[in-house]
């Protein structure tokens, strides 16, 4: 029998934040608590109604402080779509126990705003 230390990373989605409704530019006020050390990899929208005009904008905040620090990273849901992400990963990617996450709708469609709006980050965790 071999023994030995063997060491996995998986990737799953760490926690989802949920806005009902017609969207509007807001910050968020729903703070989720990380309760391990995660990596993350980067974050999935998804709209119910799609935006028209212009794009969904959010921002994913780890204690308060935005995680794209390049702000043209930021996750987007494009004009006439319902989903997007990965996109580019975030320039803060460590999480411990004891932070928390929120997310901030920057910017909504023009024409139409979007509506029932889904946001997942999705991280890694290596674990033995």
């Amino acid at each position: 029998m071999a023994v030995g230390n063997h060491t996995h990373t998986l990737t799953f989605s760490l926690t989802s934040f949920y806005k009902s409704g017609a969207l509007s530019v807001a910050t968020g006020t729903q703070l989720l608590p990380v309760d391990g050390t995660y990596t993350i990899i980067g974050t999935r929208l998804t709209a119910g109604t799609a935006p028209a005009g212009s794009s969904i904008i959010i921002d994913v905040n780890k204690n308060g402080t935005t995680i794209y620090t390049t702000q043209a990273n930021r996750p987007t849901v494009a004009a006439g779509t319902q989903t997007g992400g990965p996109g580019s990963a975030p320039d803060v990617t460590a999480l411990s126990a004891g932070d928390y996450l929120s997310v901030d709708i920057d910017q909504v469609g023009s024409g139409t705003s979007g509506s029932d709006l889904t946001v997942s980050i999705i991280v890694s965790k290596t674990v033995q």
